[in-house]
């Protein structure tokens, strides 16, 4: 009995690599654009504060078009 038959890393992981590349792009340059609008501006706790939720929001950035998706868009073109 092979439990492990469905698991196949080879095609499939191509598709998966470039959104999860993506990923932490998207999230960076949501910080890199609040810091450059609200870095002088905000005290440092409030600054610090809005850090994560900043985050999150990169992250929703991602995450609604590959809802949508674009993660069959990286498949196309794989």
């Amino acid at each position: 009995m092979d439990i492990f038959s469905g698991l196949s890393l080879g095609g499939s992981l191509l598709y998966f690599i470039p959104p999860m590349l993506l990923l932490p792009v998207v999230m960076v340059v949501c910080v890199a654009i609040y810091k450059t609008l609200f870095g002088k501006i905000l005290p440092t706790k409030v600054y610090n504060l809005l850090l994560g939720p900043i985050a999150l929001l990169g992250f929703l950035i991602w995450a609604i078009p590959m809802d949508m998706g674009f993660y069959e868009f990286f498949r196309a073109i794989l």
